[in-house]
């Protein structure tokens, strides 16, 4: 293999060139890709020699009779996180404050007193509501993007205790959503019963009216017929006064004619004849009273059963069920109705009885002043056997007398009875009346009251459906989803490792091309004096470094073959770039030192600078993205990141190395063409002498 380097001079040194100088050239971007690859393969991994501290002086707060500490989940999380590339470590202040000093921990994450309190203060009044706040301190004896790594897992840690505690804030708001549907269900199901018990009402207020109407109507009637009843007691009264006198004054001839026996024969037809008088009053008084009291009886009997009428009454009353008020005072007047009627119905029950007292007794005492008025004809007649009557006369007109003044004294009862009784029928018909009057306003009330249950019911039956009922289930999805409404889909963009290790290939295969051009000459220097065709004397330059080109290439490629695991379609294809790859940046860098020389050798420095500066992170000043599109190793970064990520864009890097490879050689060819020439100024011999 030493054959394709024997055309090869050294470019800044004397001496022969070694195969111990080639391996050098080859073996330093094979150790540096290894080793950048190795070291950046995968940094979000813990490695185990990245610590981090938490310091936790949070105080847990109870929120609901629930004991809430926050701070402790967030320092579990990020101590007991399997996916986190720090060891995170619980200690103090005091050691965490040490630690970030003397470089022992990357970062600190501070949880403060007030956090849990803070984070919870949505709780309490709106306005008083406040954020609660971590602190992350990094060290200042760390790696470069250890910051912005560790402040990223303490933000993704904290990013998921906030969407815990949103998930339960919006379960309580759904679980809300469905105490309120159930309430509303069973709003609505009460509005239903309540239209049909209204309904109810509405009837029974309606029939109880109508059965007021009635009781008003049988208590006029009844008021009617006691008021004839009281006129017609007090005739009686009139009549059984007068016989009361009557009774009375024949009591006392009898006994005066008891004592005067002696006087019988004279007066004996003066008795005779005043006992036929009596005789005749008293039949005209019976004629005159046994048909008024007939009357009466009548008038008596066709009155209508206070009683009955209560019971209709408190029937109506036992049914209602509805408004507890209303029923309550409807029962009280059913039952004072009930007493009052009993009263009636016994002060009716005891004029009857006086009323058939009375009849009897006038009319026995038209019987008996007949019998007396025959016993004084006989006395008369028989004077002698008059005197022995005389006795039993007396004592029978005496018993009379009793009979006519309790008589007297019946009828006067019953002429009160009457009045009282006309009395109550007026009240009872007036509060009936009244009583009708209340039922029809409550009947007008209970329909109003239907329609509006009915309103009500409708409104709650169409409120219920527009009010979610979720299920423990759907509030489990749904939560998370609201929590977390948009997530970053990443699929497809690769691993950090795969480009970076697309980034090393490069960086290496140019640092591979720039060091050759540093220890060998672009251009040979018998370019002069050889009489070599033109091609012969670029091809004789260009092997060395090809031949270097080709060995990196296939080492790089067996080495990261075995490191990334690759198959052998794209370890072929893997080859085919890097080949290419190499050769194009040997020719180029070639170029630019046979050009520019000394000058070249910084350009391919700055190439090298532009495209790391640019690869890296995409935040970087504009200017680096512009030059990276029109840099040489854009073409390769380009072809091996589509080849190992499995993304578009291998063809168009290929292309673009083609490109570039055909414009180094054609500038290789130019360049070397005018070395063979020799200016006219520098062909001057200087003169001697001057």
């Amino acid at each position: 293999m030493s054959r394709f380097f024997t055309g090869s001079a050294r470019a800044t040194a004397i001496g022969p060139l070694t195969w111990k100088t080639w391996l050098g050239i080859v073996l330093v971007p094979v150790i540096v890709a290894l080793g950048l690859a190795w070291a950046f393969w995968s940094p979000e991994d813990n490695h185990g020699a990245a610590k981090a501290a938490v310091v936790n002086d949070d105080e847990p707060v109870t929120v609901n009779g629930q004991l809430i500490p926050l701070g402790r989940e967030l320092a579990g999380n990020l101590v007991h996180g399997e996916d986190s590339a720090y060891t995170w470590v619980l200690t103090d202040a005091e050691d965490a404050k040490e630690g970030i000093s003397d470089g022992t921990y990357s970062a600190v994450v501070t949880i403060p007193r007030d956090f849990s309190a803070q984070a919870t203060s949505t709780s309490g009044k709106p306005l008083d509501a406040k954020q609660a706040i971590m602190r992350v301190e990094t060290s200042q004896r760390t790696g470069l993007v250890d910051p912005v790594a560790s402040r990223e897992v303490a933000n993704a840690t904290l990013a998921a205790l906030n969407r815990q505690i949103v998930e339960t804030y919006v379960d309580n708001l759904y679980v809300g959503f469905s105490s309120i549907h159930q309430q509303l269900v069973q709003a609505a199901d009460g509005s239903d019963q309540l239209v049909v018990g209204l309904r109810q009402l509405s009837d029974g207020t309606g029939k109880l009216a109508a059965g007021a109407g009635e009781l008003a109507g049988g208590a006029g009637k009844l008021s009617g017929a006691a008021g004839q009843l009281a006129d017609g007691a007090r005739e009686l009264a009139n009549g059984t006064g007068q016989l009361a006198t009557g009774s009375g004054q024949l009591s006392s001839g009898l006994t005066q004619a008891e004592k005067d026996t002696a006087q019988l024969p004279r007066l004996t037809r003066e008795l005779a004849d005043g006992a036929q008088q009596v005789a005749n009053g008293n039949k005209q008084l019976s004629d005159k009273i046994s048909p008024l009291a007939d009357k009466v009886l009548r008038i008596i009997d066709a009155l209508p059963s206070a009683g009955d009428s209560a019971r209709k009454f408190a029937e109506l009353a036992q049914r209602c069920d509805q408004d507890t008020k209303f029923c309550a005072d409807l029962k009280a007047a059913s039952e004072k109705l009930t007493a009052d009627a009993a009263i009636l119905d016994g002060k009716r029950a005891e004029i009857r009885d006086a009323v058939v007292q009375t009849k009897k007794a006038v009319q026995d005492l038209s019987a008996g002043s007949q019998k007396v008025a025959d016993g004084n004809k006989q006395l008369a007649d028989k004077s002698k056997e008059l005197a022995g009557g005389i006795g039993t006369a007396a004592d029978g007109a005496r018993k009379l007398d009793a009979g006519v003044k309790a008589a007297d004294s019946g009828a006067r009862r019953l002429a009160d009875g009457s009045g009282q009784l006309a009395g109550g029928a007026t009240t009872l018909s007036t509060g009936a009346g009244e009583l009708a009057t209340g039922a029809r306003s409550a009947a007008d009330g209970a329909e109003r009251a239907e329609s509006g249950a009915s309103e009500l019911a409708k409104g709650l039956n169409e409120g219920r459906g527009k009010v979610p009922d979720y299920t423990q289930a759907e509030r489990d999805h749904l939560k998370q989803v609201a929590a977390t409404p948009a997530i970053a889909d990443t699929a497809g963009s690769g691993s950090f490792g795969e480009g970076a290790v697309a980034l090393i290939l490069v960086l290496a295969l140019w640092g591979c091309a720039l060091a050759t051009y540093q220890v060998i000459r672009a251009v040979p220097p018998s370019v002069l004096t050889t009489r070599e065709p033109s091609w012969r004397i670029i091809l004789a330059a260009a092997v060395p470094g090809a031949t270097l080109a080709v060995l990196t290439a296939l080492i790089l490629t067996g080495v990261f073959w075995a490191f990334l695991g690759l198959s052998f379609g794209k370890a072929v294809t893997l080859l085919v770039v890097l080949v290419l790859a190499a050769g194009t940046f040997t020719v180029v860098n070639q170029a630019l030192v046979a050009i520019f020389k000394r000058p070249g050798r910084f350009a391919a420095l700055a190439i090298l600078v532009l495209t790391v500066g640019a690869s890296l992170v995409s935040t970087v000043p504009g200017f680096f993205g512009t030059v990276l599109g029109i840099l040489p190793t854009n073409g390769a970064l380009v072809a091996l990141w589509s080849l190992l990520t499995g993304t578009d864009g291998l063809t168009s890097g290929i292309v673009q190395l083609v490109v570039w490879l055909g414009i180094g050689t054609l500038a290789m060819i130019l360049v070397t063409d005018r070395r063979r020439s020799l200016p006219g100024r520098e062909l001057r011999l200087p003169l001697r002498g001057m």
